[in-house]
């Protein structure tokens, strides 16, 4: 009863503490300015297994060789949506849900207050079935935000005649945005030897909803609002590659290479444009009072760009593992329309690792795999040609379940921390962020 009670008390303990944070978040909206460019914030696009060891995965791949063509793999396995090579080594169907719950502080240059905001979010929920266990070959089924936009500014200023320089009234401007993009995918990987292929393939879509809103500040003159606002979705099929390259250099170490693609590819869209005086109902609703111009359905393109990376990690069976990957993002040949936007090509560098320190021991705390790791480079986003730059650094935990008996499933609680800044104190606004996964 004692090795029961020690293997299930820390895990109830974290779940719990997992649950309180989550509920902190229920009331809390995100407002971050940068989404308001490109196609908004990007989100983490790594398993939460591989966020302790600052995000890598190009060259990761859940697979103890030891016990292949054996009737039972007896743990469990990520799935590593990452690198679609890495799925021919699974192993056993495998069910993966993440999500993760951020706090932000926004701080502007030059102004003492700053912005707080706690929220959660779904990172991802996806299946990996393995199709035959002796050929290495596997499919995976998944859905997972890519990018975010979520923002509210409002700005209050004296207007002024442009001809005579003479004040005219206050405004307020408000400035919104909402909006995404996600993947639906279903993915294959098989290996031939010592060299796993891969691809990823479904439906990329999203959505941008932004406006300008501006209203006169007047005791005596009523003006109505004025409302100009944009929507567009686009919508078009996408496909990743990815190859490993896995080798032994020792009695019982690993070494995995790995490279990943995704190419150049123009998304069929739609755009409403609305342009508009109008006034809030009683409820906050907005009733137009004067359509002054108005589009529907206008077709176009919005091309997004190639990214590629390259990485590897080196393991030792049941102890340790370290890694790397390189990444880069050709955002200079982002279009909406036709139109570039304020984002440039960017690069980014992750480096991680893990520690178990007894995998078959009776102390659950030794059989606990502990990860740390970094990533530092430049946003993709840029504000008035500011190169922001960002880096994060993380913390991990691989938390075993004790499995039922004669249940052959296993299960594992991967937690990630990370703390996070983009931009500086001589960027227009410095955002810090706590990310819990």
């Amino acid at each position: 009863m004692r090795l029961v009670s020690v293997i299930k008390r820390p895990v109830a303990q974290l779940l719990l503490t997992v649950l309180l944070f989550c509920g902190i978040a229920a009331d809390a909206q995100e407002n971050s300015p940068y989404s308001r460019y490109g196609w908004g914030n990007l989100v983490p696009s790594t398993p939460i297994a591989t966020r302790g060891m600052g995000g890598i995965g190009i060259g990761y791949v859940d697979y103890d060789p030891r016990y292949d063509f054996k009737f039972q793999y007896p743990k469990s396995q990520t799935v590593n949506f990452l690198n679609p090579a890495s799925y021919s080594r699974l192993k056993i169907t495998s069910f993966d849900l993440g999500f993760d719950v951020e706090n932000q502080i926004l701080r502007e240059r030059n102004v003492t207050e700053k912005y707080k905001a706690t929220y959660a979010n779904v990172s991802y929920i996806q299946l990996g079935v393995p199709l035959s266990r002796k050929r290495n070959i596997a499919m995976v089924f998944g859905l997972r935000p890519i990018s975010r936009i979520n923002y509210n500014i409002r700005n209050y200023t004296r207007e002024l005649n442009p001809v005579t320089g003479n004040s005219i009234d206050s405004t307020l401007t408000i400035y919104e945005g909402t909006g995404g993009s996600y993947q639906a995918y279903g993915g294959l990987g098989k290996a031939f030897g010592k060299l796993s292929l891969g691809l990823n393939g479904g439906y990329f879509f999203g959505t941008k909803d932004f406006s300008t809103k501006k209203n006169f500040i007047n005791d005596s003159v009523l003006y109505y609002k004025g409302n100009y606002q944009t929507k567009i979705n686009f919508g078009g099929l996408f496909l990743q590659t990815g190859a490993q390259f896995s080798t032994k250099i020792g009695s019982s170490t690993r070494l995995v290479l790995g490279a990943t693609a995704s190419f150049k590819k123009d998304f069929n869209a739609k755009k409403n444009l609305v342009r508009e005086t109008f006034e809030y109902d009683g409820s906050g609703g907005i009733v137009t009072k004067d359509s002054v111009y108005e589009e529907k359905d206008v077709a176009g393109k919005v091309t997004f760009p190639g990214t590629y990376g390259a990485g590897f990690t080196i393991e030792k069976e049941e102890r340790w593992m370290i890694g790397a990957d390189y990444t880069i993002g050709n955002w200079d040949d982002f279009r909406v329309y036709g139109q570039k936007d304020s984002v440039a090509s960017n690069w980014k560098l992750k480096v991680g690792g893990q520690f178990v320190p007894n995998a078959f021991g009776a102390n659950y705390w030794g059989r606990v795999t502990y990860r740390l790791g970094f990533n530092y480079g430049p946003d993709y986003i840029r504000y008035n040609n500011e190169e922001l730059k960002q880096y994060t650094v993380s913390l991990g935990f691989g938390l075993p379940v004790r499995p039922a008996r004669f249940s052959n499933q296993y299960s594992n609680i991967n937690l990630g921390f990370e703390f996070g800044r983009r931009g500086n104190n001589n960027t227009a606004l410095k955002e810090n962020l706590f990310r819990l996964s």
